[in-house]
């Protein structure tokens, strides 16, 4: 945890600190095999759901990275409590496990299937390091005016929205890679 933060990112700093405890709790007993196995030919296996989440994440970092060195070069800073719009929660909410919408995946994020464990797993708690750092470079900035883009083109999230929104898309995630673990004829 890191006190130094202001309440919102100390929030989003341990939530995705918690994910990648999750993550290694979910995969650590796990076999190549194991992690590579779908519940059916449509259903992704523990490997995809952690390989999409590396896909998403790791195409986000340099996006983030830019707008977080653009607000501070700005001078947007704040100390809030920052307030966001009815329609960024909403669809923050969208992404949270359970919420009931899904989507598919666009293409650029459809995981490859059979990845080893030990290489996807290390990429995931690598890029959940680096957002770690962004969170707590994104300190004294001002997380409701800066606009960061999203996997919809469109779509940009103020900063604090999009630590948001990267937290409930790994937790939706993760709880269906738990799903397939769980699931009845999962290999033991």
């Amino acid at each position: 945890m890191k006190p130094d933060l202001v309440e919102e990112l100390r929030d989003y700093y341990e939530q995705l600190e918690n994910i990648k405890e999750d993550a290694l709790e979910l995969t650590a007993p796990l076999q190549d095999a194991q992690f590579n196995w779908r519940p059916a030919p449509t259903r992704w296996s523990i490997s995809e759901c952690l390989s999409h989440l590396n896909l998403t994440n790791g195409l986000d970092v340099p996006g983030i990275t830019e707008q977080i060195e653009r607000g501070r070069a700005a001078g947007l800073t704040g100390k809030g409590p920052f307030r966001y719009g009815f329609l960024s929660r909403l669809f923050v909410r969208s992404m949270e496990p359970g919420a009931g919408f899904k989507m598919k995946a666009p293409k650029v994020y459809k995981p490859s299937p059979d990845q080893p464990k030990d290489k996807v797993v290390a990429e995931f708690i690598s890029i959940h390091d680096r957002l770690l750092e962004l969170i707590s470079q994104s300190n004294g900035l001002d997380l409701a005016r800066i606009k960061v883009p999203t996997f919809i083109s469109w779509i940009k999230l103020s900063l604090g929205q999009r630590f948001a929104l990267l937290a409930a898309h790994d937790r939706r995630h993760l709880r269906q890679a738990w799903d397939v673990r769980k699931h009845p004829n999962f290999p033991v």
